[in-house]
């Protein structure tokens, strides 16, 4: 008896109006409290591109420089990160004007980009391969398959979203062919080329 009292005395306090429940309810009463906001897809940083080079090589014990030209694929994995297989061709060198060397050789490497914001992106290179190496000798022909290791440094230069310059320079250390004395197929080269994007 006396919770009903007090019920029945609450409800006269309060009014009629009191007791009007909701007839509707509006979108807005189902938004959340907090609002997420909700953020961007990060770009990818996956791109490949189409290599074109030319340049200038010498092996250490020649005496006149080789001109290169060559081509590959580069892809830029992470920000920080790269990959690169190259085929270059040189042109014949002397050694002691009596003998000739001919290089083909085959580089893949992995190309670090330090984590600056600028229009030229430098980074540092070092990667394995293999040459095919003529050596021609009065009244001898010999073509051997010779490992190598290089380490270097370039420059990127974006002249448009699909197109870069590169120019980097490498030093090359390969096996000596055989039976060619003590003659070094070591070389330096230097290299400017056109990277062409073909990924999106």
């Amino acid at each position: 008896m006396i919770a009903l009292a007090l019920a029945l005395s609450v409800a006269v306090a309060g009014g009629p109006n009191d007791l009007d429940l909701p007839r509707s309810m509006s979108l807005d009463d189902f938004k959340p409290a907090v609002s997420v906001p909700v953020e961007p897809a990060a770009p990818a940083d996956f791109a490949l591109f189409a290599n074109l080079h030319i340049g200038i090589a010498g092996c250490f014990d020649a005496d006149n420089p080789a001109f290169i030209f060559g081509g590959g694929a580069r892809v830029h994995i992470l920000p920080w990160l790269g990959a690169e297989a190259t085929m270059d061709f040189q042109t014949k060198q002397k050694v002691e004007d009596r003998v000739s060397i001919f290089q083909v050789p085959f580089e893949f490497a992995a190309l670090f980009y330090p984590p600056l914001e600028l229009p030229l992106r430098p980074y540092g290179i070092f990667g394995i391969g293999f040459t095919i190496t003529d050596v021609t000798i009065p009244g001898n022909d010999k073509t051997d398959l010779n490992l190598l290791f290089f380490l270097g440094f370039g420059a990127e230069f974006e002249l448009s979203p699909n197109l870069l310059v590169d120019a980097n320079l490498r030093f090359v250390f390969a096996q000596d062919p055989r039976n060619t004395g003590d003659f070094s197929a070591d070389w330096i080269q230097f290299t400017v080329g056109l990277l062409l994007k073909l990924s999106k």
